[in-house]
């Protein structure tokens, strides 16, 4: 009758880990649910060897070696037992042995219960195995019953007592063996493999620690070597997975030697390669053995040899665990203390030296082993947490100290820069201002000449100022970034403001297209781009003519500065970006620039986000493209009409009315002397209060224009213009600054804007542009 084992375990039993470890430690868990009075215990037999020898009565269990029999060969087990009744209707009766050779042939009274082919591969595979069997109902009788056991062992001859019963009693306990000797030794080892590929893929990051990668290995293979030992393999692959054991026990005792050699620091190569040259004599020879179906003989005499390799490993392992201490390195030493003396006791019982009903220790052992090297990683994990601990703490010490004088540093620069913006651009545009108005009073063309050349040279120092200062302002990276959308003519009107003074004085037309589209970027930062690269394209420019405009292009709106100068080399085209690169010209009728004003355009882009194209042929000049997002037109903005602001007729200045708000004593004096020259009439104050009280007496007339600082005590001079421009709104509104502010877009928008240093004509030009539609 074929044989026909239970169903397997349900999942959740095989995760109830910690249940089942529980019921490992209650007594009589084995014979669970056996208590039943129709299941028998047989608990004795009589023996005979194949031969046809007598029969012995011997208790089980019975172990061969025991009774100083070889521990393969054939027999015969004769037992006897009595039913008082027969199975009831339907109920199936079983046989079940915790150990009985898979090559068998089992009668019941007679009958044929259960026969294994008696093949090669399974004399291989005839070891001690649990079994179970069902009985067939018919072979059974009342009174007495024979079972007839005739088996071949080729490995641990023995038999263990047999139990016969109903299979609902009997289940029970069935499962349980198989619980405990197969499944939850393969669930352990299987997590233990799981757990040595992690450890191989740390140690393939830090392949310096040898030791750990030669114990993750070796936890592998034992791993592996125990979870396959469980199963029930085909009888064709029996020789194969024999073979596959023997291997692994020599690979790793190689291994466990090579380990102990690396995590004791005591690693020599000659040692290792005759270790290795071995191990490769003992697989070549157990290779043989199994092909000659000898393994079994084989081991015989090669495992007493790998136990003494183990056994050196381990006494290597041992005197440096007590040499360094710590009670990790300790248990890690014990726990392959144990390793190697289950692989002893394995041996004994694998050999037949040991009860019949012993089972492998290993199984159970391997992890305790990776259970002791993971708390040795775990140790050195929490040094390496508490060290980078302190070193970040001490960084953070570090940093904030560093921090601390750089923030320091930071403020001195700018405490520097506000000093130098305001207290040097005031000086430097007092200075421009008399000046010009020296060299309209200069009758001598000797003082004149003097005069332009002291001009030349305040224009120098009034362009390196400006870019020192715009330099420094791009360059900080604490003021954020305003993304907003802004409409592009008022900007333009900006830049035109600012340098059709000079591109009249280079004798060129500096050409802005109307424009109505809008674009988002942040004002401020925007603004120096385009200042910097119109100025740029004015100062190099040998043609007639600097064009500015703005095209849309898609989702996006291509700013374009283009002028007739002499071109730039491809090999000049990114240096030209660094901080003071001038290009040598041949042509030095152009004053040079600062060298400033294309790296506060590099730094300024980085910031926005915006790239710039660059395209440059020698001798036609150059076309810098500013690709920008572009942002739909609010229909309710008001459009101005095709003609450019530029080319409405400029204003008079004689007889309009001023009022002049500015804190410098000299400068004020400057710009009350350019203005009073211009013929308008002029009335000063050093701060917005004055005027304010001034323009509170209803007798005098609201001034046509009033210019003022922005950086006035008390009332600054943006607010100043905010109050007047509601009180009057026909009122002109402009403002000078000394200052590097990051809202000075927001008030360029507003009213015009003069940046000091700046020049007379710039601000004749300013008072002369007609007002705005």
């Amino acid at each position: 009758m074929p044989q026909r084992p239970p169903a397997a375990p349900a999942p959740w039993e095989r995760l109830l880990l910690p249940l089942l470890l529980a019921w490992l430690l209650l007594p009589g868990a084995a014979a669970w649910g056996q208590g039943q009075t129709l299941s028998q215990e047989l608990r004795r037999a009589w023996f005979s060897q194949a031969d046809g020898g007598s029969e012995q009565a011997l208790p089980l269990p019975d172990t061969w070696r025991q009774r100083d029999l070889p521990a393969r060969g054939h027999a015969h087990y004769r037992l006897e037992f009595a039913l008082t009744q027969l199975p009831a209707p339907g109920q199936t009766w079983v046989l079940r042995a915790e150990r009985l050779s898979r090559l068998h042939q089992l009668r019941l009274n007679g009958h044929l219960v259960h026969e294994t082919p008696d093949t090669p591969a399974m004399r291989v595979h005839a070891s001690p195995a649990q079994t179970w069997l069902e009985l067939p109902a018919e072979a059974l009788q009342l009174g007495s019953n024979r079972l007839d056991i005739q088996l071949y062992y080729h490995r641990r001859a023995g038999l263990s007592t047999i139990w016969v019963g109903p299979a609902s009693e009997l289940e029970a306990g069935y499962r349980w063996m198989r619980l405990k000797e197969a499944t939850l030794p393969q669930w352990l080892n299987m997590l233990a493999a799981g757990f040595s590929l992690l450890l191989l893929l740390v140690w393939m990051d830090r392949q310096h620690e040898r030791a750990l990668g030669l114990f993750a290995l070796l936890c592998l293979l034992t791993a592996v070597r125990n979870a396959v030992y469980g199963l029930s393999l085909p009888p064709a692959l029996v020789q194969a997975f024999d073979l596959f054991f023997y291997a692994a026990q020599v690979l790793s005792l190689l291994l466990l030697a090579g380990f102990a050699m690396a995590w004791t620091e005591h690693w020599r190569p000659r040692l290792m390669r005759g270790l290795v040259g071995g191990a490769v004599l003992l697989l070549l020879a157990g290779a043989l053995a199994s092909w000659q179906h000898k393994l079994e003989i084989w081991r015989t005499w090669s495992y007493p040899l790998l136990m003494l390799v183990g056994l050196g490993s381990l006494a290597l392992i041992l005197r440096r665990a007590f040499q360094l201490g710590g009670w990790r390195r300790l248990g890690l030493a014990l726990a392959l203390l144990l390793l190697v003396c289950g692989g002893i006791f394995d041996y004994l019982v694998g050999q037949g030296f040991m009860d019949v009903t012993h089972r492998y220790v290993l199984p159970w052992l391997q992890p305790v082993a990776m259970i002791a090297f993971a708390s040795l990683l775990a140790e050195r994990l929490v040094q390496a947490l508490r060290r980078s601990e302190r070193h970040q703490a001490e960084l953070e010490q570090l940093v904030a100290a560093r921090t601390a004088e750089l923030q320091a540093a930071d403020l001195a620069k700018t405490r520097l820069l506000r000093a130098a913006s305001h207290d040097l651009r005031q000086p430097v545009t007092a200075l421009g201002l008399q000046l010009g108005m020296a060299k309209l009073r200069a009758q001598d063309p000797a003082q004149r000449q003097m005069l332009d050349r002291a001009t030349q040279g305040l224009q120098s120092l009034e362009e390196m100022l400006k870019g020192l200062l715009d330099y420094s302002r791009v360059e900080r990276d604490d003021a954020p970034v305003q993304q907003q959308t802004l409409p592009m003519q008022g900007l333009f009107e900006a830049i035109a403001l600012h340098a059709e003074p000079l591109a009249r004085a280079r004798g060129l037309e500096l050409r802005i297209r109307p424009c109505r589209l809008w674009v988002r970027s942040d004002p401020l930062l925007l603004e120096q781009v385009l200042r910097n690269l119109v100025s740029n394209a004015i100062k190099h420019s040998t043609g007639r003519r600097v064009l500015l405009s703005l095209r849309p292009r898609g989702h996006q709106a291509w700013l374009e500065v283009r002028d007739g100068g002499p071109g730039i080399a491809p090999a000049d085209q990114q240096r030209i970006f660094e901080p003071f690169v001038q290009l040598d010209r041949a042509d030095t009728s152009h004053e040079q620039g600062s060298g400033l004003g294309l790296a506060i355009v590099r730094h300024a882009l980085r910031r926005l986000g915006h790239r710039l194209e660059l395209h440059s042929r020698l001798g036609r000049g150059s076309c810098f493209r500013l690709i920008l997002p572009l942002c739909p037109t609010p229909s309710s903005w008001p459009w101005m009409s095709s003609e450019s602001p530029e080319a409405a007729p400029p204003v008079s200045l004689a007889g309009q009315r001023i009022d002049l708000v500015e804190d410098d004593g000299p400068l004020r004096e400057a710009l009350q002397l350019q203005l009073q020259h211009w013929g308008m009439e002029v009335r000063a104050f050093a701060d917005a209060e004055s005027l304010l009280k001034q323009l509170d007496q209803p007798a005098l007339p609201p001034p046509h224009w009033v210019l003022a600082d922005r950086g006035l005590p008390g009332l600054h001079g943006d607010v100043l213009l905010e109050r007047l421009g509601q009180r009057w709104p026909s009122m002109r509104l402009a403002l000078m600054s000394a200052d590097i502010a990051p809202d000075e877009a927001a008030a360029e928008q507003r009213w015009p804007l003069l940046r000091k240093p700046f020049s007379p004509q710039a601000l004749q030009d300013l008072l002369a542009r007609p007002p705005r539609a």
